[in-house]
């Protein structure tokens, strides 16, 4: 394994890490690491270096890097939205990879925003191959409800919370139902509230990423998305279109909290991604048998 720092953009304004196999990596797809919301490159508790590492060694290159005006990357100095600007730099860091001739194909990954923009950089740039989202969009069923209210209903704490102020918790409900919820499943209101696109405009970003035969992982956490997923069987009853599409992984990782704090969620997540890129984006010899949805 090999790693190296690297700028790269119009002005080189942007900073990144290459980690790159020690033997050929030819005809295989670059990684993108893309920021956890604020996060620099490193990723929540670091897991992304170790991520980075344990991709270059499967085969493949990564490149975790900063967004402009995050870790070691200037700022921008035009007038471009948030949303345009993580997507334009984004392209610049696969023109990037190209140009280098690193890889002509990417993958990109992601965190909660990372899987966000993942998921909107592979939708936009046709050389995308596939991406991984870890908690990234997600919409409640009538699943979703039935397990959070159940427990609920069956839990003595939340009967005595209704008869001693029945109208916060009523204002509580209607709030979650409205769809606003604080990030990382905080029901105590802290840090921001993620806005999800509607469920048919995420449906159709999907499908058009699917049509150009990209893989897709997703991965859900039992402790990070309490406010928006609590069962393995969500995504399929949320999008039934897609229910068993041999592109499209699933996983839900329900002891996981959002930004993988133990060792053991960390190590679950990485033999996850290692076994899925191995049989899905890996060419010639490297790739092995490939997973079931």
């Amino acid at each position: 394994m090999k790693e190296r720092p690297v700028t790269f953009g119009a002005m080189k304004s942007l900073s990144g890490i290459l980690t790159e196999p020690m033997g050929s990596g030819a005809g295989q797809p670059a990684v993108l690491l893309l920021n956890a919301g604020l996060l620099h490159r490193v990723g929540p508790n670091r897991f992304y270096v170790t991520l980075a590492r344990q991709l270059a060694a499967a085969g493949l290159p990564v490149l975790r890097f900063d967004y402009s005006g995050l870790g070691e990357s200037e700022p921008r100095r035009d007038e471009l939205s948030l949303e345009q600007s993580m997507l334009a730099e984004g392209i610049e860091a696969m023109d990037f990879l190209a140009a280098s001739g690193v890889a002509d194909r990417f993958v990109p990954m992601g965190l909660c925003a990372g899987a966000e923009n993942a998921q909107r950089l592979a939708h936009e740039d046709a050389r995308v191959a596939g991406a991984v989202l870890i908690d990234g969009y997600a919409y409640r069923t009538n699943g979703y409800y039935l397990r959070q209210y159940g427990r609920h209903v069956l839990s003595a704490r939340s009967w005595r919370r209704v008869a001693a102020s029945p109208l916060s918790w009523w204002k509580a409900r209607a709030g979650a139902q409205a769809g606003g919820a604080p990030a990382g499943g905080n029901p105590g209101g802290v840090g921001f509230v993620r806005e999800f696109p509607p469920r048919e405009t995420c449906l159709a970003e999907l499908r058009a990423i699917l049509a150009r035969d990209a893989e897709l992982f997703f991965v859900f956490t039992g402790g990070g998305m309490t406010e928006f997923y609590n069962y393995a069987g969500q995504f399929g009853d949320t999008f039934p279109t897609l229910r068993g599409h041999p592109r499209v992984r699933v996983e839900f990782m329900n002891i996981a909290d959002h930004t993988f704090t133990l060792r053991s969620q960390q190590d679950a997540l990485f033999a996850s991604i290692d076994a899925w890129a191995r049989a899905t984006l890996l060419v010639g010899e490297a790739r092995v048998a490939r997973v079931a949805p």
